[in-house]
């Protein structure tokens, strides 16, 4: 019977008889000057983790003994292999263990019972909570640095890092509010950024448009809704901090009308979930005045568009940039006519400034200008006539902080995949979503079919069984040197964590 314990905690008895001497050693060699105190602390790291992967393989064999002494399993499967080795890389590191593997005695399937009950994928090599670690890294910096992210292990390589980006979708059901917020107004800003493919399906595929030039640019779209716009900082302060309160991104890949509708679809089914739509008047849809932007004022039925001031500033900037000394003073007059919606003294102006623009590039510059203020007229008298549409925020700013700063500010390339789904997992997690909860639930959704009766049954005995191991009395019985005053953490560690 001891000898029987002493197996199955090995991985407590390796750590007490050999690590806790190794750190011992180590506290020698700092004591004399050899090593320093951050050595000590990475020792120590290291062996930790080191324990508690071992543990956990030492728990998963533990499980598949009782799985093979089960007389459910023994009605329904024969032994057909034994000690198969499975590899999963944890947030511990990795954790090897040894499984029974089983053949129904009606269908003849082969299968690993405990996989099926611990939820393991037959092609799995790497848990959620590696998974979500290794995304969480990715999403934030680069493919390189979410393969590092894990420790005892090396780097996990850029590729696996890819595939586990492009297999992970940014979609997860949200349970509805107990009551839905009651406001008058809410607020959109939308805009796209412009990033750089490396190829569309695969290497090599990328066109050329008619001056030879590559088509490489993949547009993923972003909307931002918001409530209000608070500044942080205080009235008091000459340094004002504004913040978008309520916020909530919608990112991704919409090519083609339907595909735009869709993306508004989502927004306007966000905001009956969370809005009383009865009590809402309207939201302010912000944007350049494209058609994709524009569409959704049709999709939420409530929306007005609202000439973004990034985009008026930016045509009148060029309107007036050759105009020299004259620039600041034609500049106000353009403002003075937009914000006093004055039509026809714009078109005078613009007039004046054509007279004096020499034929070419420039001029041509200074009718688009005037086409555009023109074509988006309705948005810019809503933005002057309604105080609701004129707020303090830019969609250039939240494409800058939601996509810019991972996918276009550096010199990169992506497919149309990565960028897509790189866009969605960008929102999710500026959303307050958990990488976690996406693949937990991703994960379900992929299972091929729930467990078995039996399965279940078995699932229920094992358990039932589990709760009669009593870790912590045969641990702090049969531990050799567990007693000693210099082992009262560990002690400690097994009256909390195995006997809870």
């Amino acid at each position: 019977r001891q000898m029987c314990i002493r197996d199955r905690y090995n991985s407590i008895l390796h750590f007490i008889e050999n690590d806790i001497k190794e750190i011992e050693n180590l506290v020698a060699a700092m004591l004399k000057g050899n090593k320093e105190p951050h050595d000590l602390s990475q020792d120590i790291h290291d062996r930790m983790l080191g324990l508690g992967a071992r543990l956990i393989a030492e728990l998963y064999e533990k499980i598949d003994d009782e799985i093979r002494e089960s007389l459910i399993r023994k009605k329904k499967w024969n032994i057909e292999q034994r000690n198969e080795s499975k590899e999963l890389l944890d947030i511990l590191g990795p954790i090897r263990f040894r499984r029974t593997g089983y053949r129904d005695k009606k269908t003849g399937k082969f299968v690993y019972l405990l996989d099926e009950i611990l939820g393991i994928e037959g092609h799995q090599r790497i848990t959620l909570g590696a998974a979500a670690c290794i995304l969480e890294e990715a999403v934030q910096t680069s493919y390189a640095k979410g393969g590092q992210t894990i420790p005892l292990m090396g780097q996990v390589s850029k590729q696996t890092v890819k595939r586990l980006v492009h297999d992970t979708e940014a979609q997860l059901p949200v349970a509805p509010p107990a009551e839905k917020k009651r406001l008058e107004y809410l607020h959109i800003v939308a805009d796209e950024d412009h990033v750089a493919a490396q190829f569309w399906n695969q290497k090599g595929d990328l066109g050329k448009d008619s001056r030879g030039n590559k088509i490489n640019t993949i547009m993923p779209k972003l909307i931002c809704l918001y409530e209000d716009v608070v500044d942080e900082a205080g009235e008091t302060s000459k340094s004002p901090r504004h913040k978008l309160t309520g916020k909530h991104y919608f990112c991704g890949i919409y090519k083609g009308q339907e595909a735009n509708k869709r993306l508004w679809e989502e927004v306007r089914d966000y905001i009956d979930t969370y809005y009383d739509t009865e009590y809402l008047k309207c939201v302010y849809i912000a944007g350049d005045g494209a058609g994709w932007i524009r569409a959704g004022c049709e999709v939420l039925g409530k929306g007005r568009f609202v000439l973004d001031k990034f985009h008026m500033m930016k045509y009148v900037n060029i309107s007036v940039s050759h105009l020299l000394d004259s620039a600041q003073e034609v500049k106000s007059e353009i403002w003075e006519c937009l914000n006093g919606r004055y039509k026809k003294r714009l078109q005078k102006v613009y007039s004046e400034i054509l007279k004096v623009t020499e034929e070419g590039g420039k001029y041509r510059d200074v009718e688009g200008a005037l086409g555009y203020f023109l074509n988006q007229w309705d948005g810019i008298q809503i933005r002057t006539e309604e105080a609701g549409a004129n707020w303090k925020c830019c969609a250039e700013g939240q494409v800058s902080h939601v996509l810019s700063a991972r996918m276009s500010s550096r010199p990169m390339g992506w497919s149309e995949q990565g960028c897509g789904r790189m866009s969605g997992l960008r929102a999710y997690t500026k959303n307050g979503g958990k990488i976690i909860d996406l693949l937990a639930y991703q994960k379900e959704r992929r299972r091929e079919k729930p467990l078995s009766e039996e399965e279940i049954e078995m699932k229920k005995e094992v358990c039932k069984k589990q709760a009669g191991w009593r870790y912590q009395e045969r641990l702090r019985g049969r531990l050799p040197g567990l007693e000693q005053h210099s082992m009262k953490w560990m002690r400690v560690w097994i009256n909390q964590e195995l006997g809870a």
